[in-house]
C-alpha cells in the first residue's frame, strides 16, 4: 500500500511517503509556500520511490484548524489527486496529530497549539494517550487555567508553543508546561496511523468534506459586516 500525508495548517510542512519497502518524511520549517512548492515535494518523494500519482492508494491531509490558505492548498492538492486516480482520502484534526505524536514520550498531557493570530490561538488538551481532554478551543492563551488546573505539569506542542507560552500573564501558570523539546515536530507519521485507523472504522472522506476552519476567515468576517450594513 502507497500511502501519502502531508500538514499545510501552518507555514512548516510536514510530509510522508510510506510504501511497502520504504518510507520517507520531510520537515520543511521556514515560511513554505504551500501553493507554489507542496507539488513539487510531493512529486519528489514520488520520483525517489519510483512512484507516480496514480500508484497512490491512500491520502491523509491534516484538516486543520489552522491557515486558511494553507489548509485549502493541502486538501484541495489530495482531491485532485484522488480525482486522477482510485486513492481514498481521508482527513485528520492538525491537533490531535500534534497530540498523537508526542504521546507516549512523557507521562504528561499534552496541549496542542497553532497561533490564530489576533492574541488568540487553537488549542487542544490530549491525556498522555492521545485521547481528547478538551474540545478544539479559539481562544485567549490566560482563559486556559480552568482546562489545565488539575494537572502539575503539560507538555506544550507545535511550532507557536513559545508564542502561546509568552501571552500567559500569569507566572505560575507558565510554569506548569514544558515545551516538547523537538517541536515543530513532524506529524505526517501521526497523520498515517490516525487516518488509516480512521479509514479503517468510518471509511473515507465524503468528496465534499472540507477543512475544519473553526472560525470564520477575515474575508468572510468583512463579507458579513458588510451585508448586516447593507441590510441595516
Amino acid at each position: 500500500m502507497n500511502i501519502l500525508s502531508l500538514d499545510t495548517s501552518t507555514d512548516v510542512l510536514s510530509i510522508a511517503l510510506k510504501t511497502d519497502t520504504s518510507y520517507e518524511e520531510r520537515l520543511i520549517n521556514g515560511n513554505f509556500s504551500h501553493s507554489e512548492c507542496l507539488l513539487t515535494e510531493i512529486m519528489s518523494l514520488l520520483e525517489r520511490a519510483h512512484l507516480s500519482l496514480k500508484d497512490l492508494d491512500v491520502l491523509i491531509a491534516a484538516k486543520g484548524p489552522g491557515s486558511f490558505t494553507g489548509l485549502r492548498v493541502g486538501i484541495a492538492s489530495l482531491k485532485g489527486i484522488r480525482a486522477a486516480g482510485d486513492a481514498k482520502l481521508v482527513t485528520v484534526p492538525t491537533l490531535e496529530a500534534m497530540g498523537h505524536a508526542v504521546k507516549g514520550l512523557s507521562p504528561y498531557p499534552v496541549l496542542s497549539c497553532i497561533d490564530a493570530k489576533k492574541n488568540r490561538f487553537y488549542y487542544a488538551l490530549y491525556d498522555e494517550s492521545g485521547n481528547p481532554l478538551t474540545e478544539i478551543r479559539d481562544s485567549d492563551p490566560n482563559n486556559i487555567a480552568d482546562d489545565v488546573s488539575g494537572y502539575e505539569k503539560i507538555i506544550i506542542t507545535g511550532k507557536d508553543a513559545p508564542l502561546f507560552l509568552s501571552k500567559l500573564s500569569d507566572e505560575k501558570l507558565r510554569e506548569k508546561f514544558i515545551i516538547d523539546s523537538s517541536c515543530p515536530r513532524n506529524i505526517a507519521s501521526s497523520l498515517m496511523a490516525l487516518g488509516l485507523r480512521k479509514l479503517s472504522s468510518s471509511g473515507e472522506d465524503d468528496i465534499g468534506e472540507g477543512p475544519l476552519y473553526v472560525r470564520r476567515s477575515d474575508a468572510e468576517e468583512a463579507l458579513l459586516k458588510k451585508m448586516e450594513e447593507k441590510n441595516g
